[in-house]
Parts: C-alpha cells; sequence; structure tokens
C-alpha cells in the first residue's frame, strides 16, 4: 500500500504539471547544484547571496520576484526568499540533498528528479503536505485543528469554484465566535491553502491581497494527483445534475 493512499502516482505524460511550482523549483535548484559543483554555504547553513540571488531571478516566485524583494531589501539573503528557504529544508529532509564541506550538493536520489517532473512530484509533494509542520513556519504557530486528510476532502467536495478564505473557513470549520478575533482563516490558509497552491493543486487570486482577501479553487491537477473517498459524493452529485 503506497504510504499516501490519497495520492495517485503520476506519469510523464500527466497533464498540467506545469502548475507545480515546489517540485519545478526543487528541479531547478538541484540541477544548478549540480552543475555548479555545490552552492557554498554562509556559517549558519544558508544558502550565500549569490545563490539567493540566482534563486530569485530563476524561481520568479509571485509574491518573491526580484523586483518585490528588492523593493523593500538592498541584498538578499537566503530568507528573504521564503519559498528557497522552505525548499532548502524539505530537500535536506527528503535526502535529494545533503551539506557536504560547506556545500550544498544534490545527491544521486536528487539528481534522479532532474528533467523528470512526474518524479519531483512524486517525491516531494506528498512528504511537504504530511510531513512538514507548515503552521510553525509562520509568526505565532498557526496550527490547524484536525488532520490534512480531512481538509482535504472538505476542500474537494466545496473548493470546485472560487471561494474566499473566510468563507471558506466557515463551510470547514463552521461559524466563528462573535466573541474574539477569528484566528482560523490565516491558520487555514498557512497550514493548509498555501501548501496546496505550492504545490499546484489549488489557484489562487488576488495573491499579493491579505490572505483573508484570497480566493482559491481545485486546480486541474487536483483530480489528476488525489484519489480521495468524497470522490465517491462528487460523482453522486453529478450525477443527479
Amino acid at each position: 500500500m503506497p504510504r499516501w493512499p490519497v495520492f495517485k502516482e503520476l506519469t510523464s505524460d500527466t497533464p498540467h504539471l506545469a502548475l507545480a511550482r515546489l517540485p519545478d523549483c526543487a528541479q531547478r535548484l538541484l540541477a544548478h547544484a549540480d552543475f555548479q559543483g555545490g552552492l557554498a554555504l554562509t556559517p549558519g547553513g544558508a544558502l550565500k547571496r549569490v545563490h539567493v540571488d540566482w534563486a530569485a531571478k530563476d524561481f520568479n516566485w509571485p509574491g518573491h520576484t526580484p523586483h518585490e524583494l528588492y523593493r523593500y531589501n538592498k541584498v538578499l539573503n537566503e530568507e528573504d526568499v521564503f519559498p528557497l528557504w522552505v525548499l532548502h529544508r524539505h530537500l535536506l529532509h527528503t535526502r535529494h540533498a545533503r551539506h557536504h564541506g560547506k556545500m550544498f550538493r544534490t545527491t544521486n536520489t536528487g539528481r534522479s528528479l532532474i528533467g523528470a517532473p512526474h518524479r519531483a512530484f512524486n517525491e516531494i509533494v506528498p512528504r511537504f503536505l504530511f510531513e512538514v509542520d507548515h503552521g510553525a513556519m509562520s509568526r505565532g504557530g498557526l496550527a490547524i485543528v484536525g488532520h490534512l486528510i480531512d481538509y482535504l476532502d472538505a476542500l474537494n467536495l466545496v473548493a470546485g469554484d472560487w471561494i474566499g478564505i473566510d468563507a471558506l473557513t466557515e463551510r470547514i470549520l463552521g461559524p466563528a465566535s462573535k466573541q474574539v478575533w477569528d484566528r482560523r482563516p490565516l491558520s487555514l490558509y498557512v497550514g493548509v491553502i498555501r501548501p496546496l497552491i505550492w504545490c499546484g493543486l489549488l489557484l489562487e487570486v488576488d495573491a499579493d491581497a491579505d490572505a483573508f482577501e484570497t480566493n482559491v479553487m481545485k486546480s486541474p491537477l487536483w483530480h489528476h494527483a488525489f484519489a480521495l473517498p468524497s470522490d465517491d459524493v462528487l460523482g453522486l452529485q453529478r450525477g443527479l445534475k
């Protein structure tokens, strides 16, 4: 049985893989490190600025493009390019890269992902979604309530069309208490929605706005990647229309 039974095994002819920005940038970073013979690290273990500058330009990640980053920073450190900071640590965790001799180096396992988007997705995305504590990477520790699989099932049913984060939170978790500020939309965005967007499984509009104003929906890659219990409910709903 697969370690993550909700995921289908993607193949080289799976459509819409280009939507999956995280594994695409993982391939780019691994290929660059391999071509360069390794990327130099700071004493603290971060990539040196020359490599951070390369990543900002090569990734061209929405919200973290060179134009946006250099608007507020004269120089870029790794933590300034948040997707790079996350990806660096995740590739070490999955052993597609390692630190050796004060360098970030691509491993043999990592080389097998270069030029193979489907393999990169299969090996990187499930572990990114299920093994990374996304809430812990935010200030204040925005932990989600429950398990990711429950949110995937709920999103499968309610995110077939554009929906705002506030409305999505109420659909999944119920109405908010009127007596305290509702942190749940932000926790949902940081712990569930943003990781799925990075993996190309949700689409997002107003990405440069406040998270509460963001609208999301399932991407065309969603049903190629997931086999969820609620798929049967969706099939029944389609049959009744």
